[in-house]
């Protein structure tokens, strides 16, 4: 860990990368992701959710954004950025006028958007939807129905929706699903190989696996340990790379070989404690400031317009 000054204000950073065991450590100048809360408004109702407010607090200015992205490519400390939410794809005109800020900044800069597939069909007609370093769609199941009761709403992906997007998209690695593992859903061996065989059908690439965070009474309930799937994989899949973050987070990847003969990529993930004492990111929140992570110390403040 290491500390930094931010916004004239010292910020306790991880400063070393990801190693095949927990005690593994290269040091490297620490750099940050910034996640930009478009909005903290939400079409959906999810149990596990951790932004349980699902209300806007103030209106993103993007003269204050664009402050924020200029002082951190200036000194050194910005990786790349995320666009979430609440639901970012609620308002998809701000959202495209956000990534041509980003880019008219700097080109280079990779951006991810992360989305339950509201409005989804809408990013084809951003200006520069190609330029995207990735659009995470979350997709907790393979069956619609399921999905839709695990978001407690309709107005989210369907299949159609993300093959329509994929089609249209130029550069077909864009889009990962990023799937939930939890009891009463994706909670085994033969339910993970459902889901990506399922990817591999849509056309997508890449299909991620996340174990709850545990920090709410439903996230601790239907709590899966990622390893009890993931330590006991078949043939169909080829386990490439395991990291470790310390003792907070591990991760794996690799591939799979689906029932269509199609290669789909996977990744999984599993955050060991809500808190950690350092942090990988920032976050500009829908009312201009930003955050050491989510929730976290105020760093920078600006005028709610």
């Amino acid at each position: 860990m290491k500390t930094i000054e931010l916004f004239n204000q010292e910020v306790l950073v991880k400063d070393s990368l990801c190693g095949p065991t927990p005690e593994s450590r290269w040091e490297v100048e620490p750099n940050l992701r910034l996640y930009i809360k478009v909005t903290d408004s939400c079409n959906a109702d999810c149990k596990f959710c951790a932004n349980g407010n699902c209300k806007d607090f103030g209106k993103l200015d993007l003269e204050h954004l664009d402050f924020v992205i200029r002082y951190l490519k200036e000194n050194n400390r910005l990786h790349s950025i995320g666009l979430t939410g609440g639901e970012p794809m609620i308002n998809p005109d701000k959202l495209n006028d956000i990534l041509n800020l980003i880019w008219s900044i700097d080109k280079n800069i990779q951006v991810q958007i992360s989305t339950n597939g509201l409005n989804l069909r809408e990013i084809a007609g951003f200006d520069d939807p190609n330029n995207l370093e990735s659009i995470h769609i979350s997709r907790h199941h393979y069956d619609d129905k399921k999905n839709i009761e695990i978001f407690g709403t309709d107005t989210i992906a369907t299949t159609e929706d993300i093959m329509f997007l994929q089609d249209a998209l130029t550069n077909k690695k864009i889009i990962n699903i990023n799937t939930l593992v939890m009891k009463d859903y994706i909670s085994n061996l033969e339910e993970i190989k459902k889901m990506l065989d399922y990817v591999g059908e849509t056309g997508v690439y890449k299909n991620g696996f996340v174990s709850l965070m545990k920090c709410n009474d439903y996230s601790e309930s239907h709590f899966i340990n990622f390893n009890d799937i993931f330590n006991n994989l078949d043939e169909n899949f080829l386990l490439a790379h395991r990291f470790y973050a310390a003792t907070y987070c591990e991760c794996i990847d690799g591939i799979y070989s689906s029932k269509n003969a199609k290669l789909v990529e996977f990744y999984a993930r599993m955050v060991k404690e809500c808190k950690c004492p350092y942090t990988t990111q920032l976050v500009y929140t829908s009312d201009n400031k930003v955050t050491a992570g989510f929730g976290g110390k105020v760093l920078y403040k600006g005028i709610n317009r």
